[in-house]
């Protein structure tokens, strides 16, 4: 069958009707739970378009590398020329190392202590430098092969190493992006990093669970903000799980840094927050 027979439908596909002056700006989130592509229009510092697609929970890597391929060998959007590409990594196999701890040669060591061998994986790492930190991760081969072809020049990062800068205004913040079977967290406490981490969950319970555990293990207090973004409303199961047991909870906001389509500003604003957020981080 033809590639576009089997590629996913996007969960959101928003686009400008308005022109951009220039050359854009693409920005790439890509992990086990999908992908999603924004496109910044550098000269009026306008995003102008946004795609998520999400993938099935039981997905192996090379049928996530088979649905990626498609979207950029097909997507008209993607055949563009852009001023820059970035690329965010949101694989959840990624430790911070202290910079006094960190060995090249033993990332892969580090890597496997912590979850174990892996087939066919690269290893990459970068360093956090204001904080002191390199990020240690890995990306299926078949993935990375696929961005390698079709976004050779691209700029990339690992989810953990820009989440450390955001919503900085927070001394004490309990930041959640969902996804629709998984979550990334991450937790600062009086204005020190605690941890990132991923879970996967089922239930509204299984959140619920995940967070509290979080705070007891870094004795955080439940009155500290829980921020949310990505894929939970107001008026869900989800949401009303988490508010039996935290005081202040909040639904993350567009950053005022950027403006934004119309299109955009039209759909919640938590829903896409957390792209513009890790924007903000490399541009």
């Amino acid at each position: 069958m033809p590639a576009e027979n089997h590629t996913v439908n996007p969960s959101f596909n928003i686009k400008s009707t308005a022109i951009p002056a220039g050359k854009p700006v693409l920005l790439v989130q890509a992990g086990k739970q999908g992908i999603s592509f924004a496109q910044l229009d550098s000269d009026s510092n306008t995003f102008t378009s946004v795609q998520v697609y999400h993938f099935a929970k039981q997905l192996s890597d090379a049928a996530i590398a088979e649905e990626i391929n498609n979207l950029l060998s097909v997507e008209e959007l993607h055949q563009q020329h852009f001023k820059k590409i970035f690329v965010t990594w949101c694989f959840d196999e990624n430790i911070l190392v202290p910079f006094e701890y960190f060995d090249q040669g033993h990332t892969s060591d580090m890597l496997q202590l912590v979850y174990g061998d892996a087939a066919q994986a690269a290893i990459q790492h970068e360093l956090v430098l204001a904080h002191n930190l390199h990020t240690v991760y890995r990306i299926p081969v078949v993935i990375k092969n696929v961005f390698t072809h079709w976004l050779p020049f691209s700029i990339q990062n690992h989810q953990s190493s820009l989440l450390i800068n955001i919503e900085k205004v927070h001394t004490n913040l309990l930041y959640c992006n969902f996804y629709p079977t998984s979550l990334t967290v991450m937790l600062r406490k009086n204005s020190h990093l605690q941890v990132i981490q991923n879970f996967e969950f089922n239930a509204p319970e299984d959140v619920a669970y995940h967070l509290l555990n979080v705070c007891r293990s870094f004795e955080t207090a439940i009155q500290t903000t829980v921020l949310l973004s990505g894929m939970i409303d107001a008026d869900s199961n989800l949401y009303n799980e988490l508010h039996k047991y935290f005081l202040n909870i909040e639904f993350a906001t567009l950053p005022g840094n950027f403006n934004y389509a119309d299109e955009i500003q039209e759909q919640p604003a938590h829903y896409f927050s957390h792209l513009f957020a890790t924007a903000l981080c490399v541009l």
